[in-house]
């Protein structure tokens, strides 16, 4: 418990420290297009706008409860971008939001299209419901150089 406690304590230091490295992210939501094919679902976010210099994308994926099955998240070109896996989350609640970071080179046009895919063990991919992959939200967030 000792360990726990420290761990939460120097997350949330980490976390207050971290607002003056960062400007306000811009936020995606809107969801171009969205279906399912060969078990998984294809979905496109557009950007807010163009990634200028010093800006990343980040993918927040809020995730259901999904008990030990994985979400897989791919490019619609099968470029492999994270998988999320609630360890340590009791059966039945929900997984939480995850952060993945997206490549430049994954954006084309001010969009990114993902492919998501839960994996099961011992089964098939199939598309996740939307139970399990609750959202999907594309930011924008710029690191100011601390030089």
């Amino acid at each position: 418990m000792v360990v726990l406690a420290s761990t939460v304590v120097l997350a949330l230091v980490a976390l207050q420290a971290a607002p003056s490295a960062l400007v306000s992210p811009p936020t995606a939501q809107a969801r171009t297009r969205s279906r399912q094919i060969d078990g998984a679902r294809e979905t496109t976010l557009a950007l807010p706008h163009t990634l200028r210099e010093g800006e990343t994308a980040w993918l927040l994926v809020t995730v259901g409860a999904i008990g030990r099955d994985q979400i897989q998240i791919m490019t619609q070109d099968g470029q492999p971008l994270g998988t999320i896996s609630a360890f340590g989350i009791r059966s039945g609640k929900a997984g939480g939001t995850y952060t993945v970071p997206v490549p430049a080179e994954a954006i084309r046009d001010g969009r990114l299209g993902l492919r998501l895919s839960v994996i099961q063990s011992g089964r098939a991919p199939r598309a996740p419901t939307a139970k399990e992959v609750k959202s999907l939200r594309l930011l924008i967030r710029q690191f100011k150089d601390g030089r």
